[in-house]
């Protein structure tokens, strides 16, 4: 019987999973793939939206991204860093781009999805106000990672992807 358990303890150190982890702008789409396994980023890019589409085809742009990433990588959870309801300045393209995003998940082979909040993402991680905005300006790492280079939008998405692992795992 603990040999059972010994072996399902080291089956799960050594599963592997890949996270995705998004934040959406308007013009702009950040995202992060976290592999669990290594506690490692394996990609870090954005999706650049082209200025000269019109908004439906700029949506179609994101979701198409959004479906190849989440294939190419074999991502199995993923999360989406959403607009603060209470938010003053309020985009409406960058919640339309979080729609198509969430559409994208959904319909994808993605076991489970998130839409994360600010607050969930303290939640999660454990982290308060100030450790927060010092991730975000880049001034602090987590989990070891080297977010240096990072702009705050990249950050979110690496908080997604972290806090998804904690609600996913």
């Amino acid at each position: 019987m603990r040999k059972v358990a010994e072996m399902r303890a080291n089956s799960k150190m050594e599963y592997k999973m890949r996270i995705l982890g998004v934040r959406a702008a308007p013009k702009v789409t950040s995202f992060v793939v976290y592999c669990t396994q290594e506690s490692a980023l394996k990609c870090v890019d954005v999706i650049k939206i082209p200025a000269t589409l019109d908004t439906p085809e700029k949506l179609k742009y994101v979701r198409n991204n959004i479906l190849d990433i989440l294939n190419l990588f074999n991502i199995e959870l993923a999360a989406i860093r959403v607009t603060e309801s209470n938010s003053d300045n309020l985009s409406i393209d960058r919640l339309y781009i979080e729609a198509v995003v969430q559409e994208a998940f959904s319909s994808s082979d993605v076991r489970k999805y998130f839409t994360i909040r600010k607050s969930g993402m303290k939640s999660s991680l454990g982290l308060s106000e100030t450790e927060y905005k010092e991730i975000l300006r880049s001034h602090r790492g987590i989990k070891g990672i080297d977010n240096s280079g990072f702009t705050a939008e990249t950050n979110e998405a690496v908080l997604a992807a972290l806090s998804a692992e904690v609600r996913g795992c």
